[in-house]
């Protein structure tokens, strides 16, 4: 299953080269939007691979009584973080 995971991430991403050097050609705005959709699923993909913290992060909010509020803070925090990470 992992190695599928990783295969179609691998995919999404050259993919997602492409259609950028694209754009980057000829600057169709109407074809990177129509494309942009696939980040949601990249992310998605992305996101079931090893690390980013996941199971730190279930395990905290397993283990604590911490209500559904400060739980989507936390799990936005990791997220923001995580992207701010990756993209710097």
């Amino acid at each position: 299953m992992l190695q599928w995971v990783i295969e179609v991430q691998r995919e999404i991403y050259l993919t997602f080269a492409d259609r950028i050097g694209a754009f980057a050609g000829g600057g169709s705005w109407t074809a990177l939007a129509a494309f942009l959709p696939m980040g949601i699923v990249f992310g998605a993909v992305h996101a079931m691979t090893p690390g980013h913290s996941k199971s730190v992060l279930a395990t905290y909010l397993a283990g604590s009584s911490v209500g559904m509020a400060r739980s989507l803070m936390a799990s936005l925090a990791l997220s923001f973080t995580h992207v701010s990470m990756a993209v710097s």
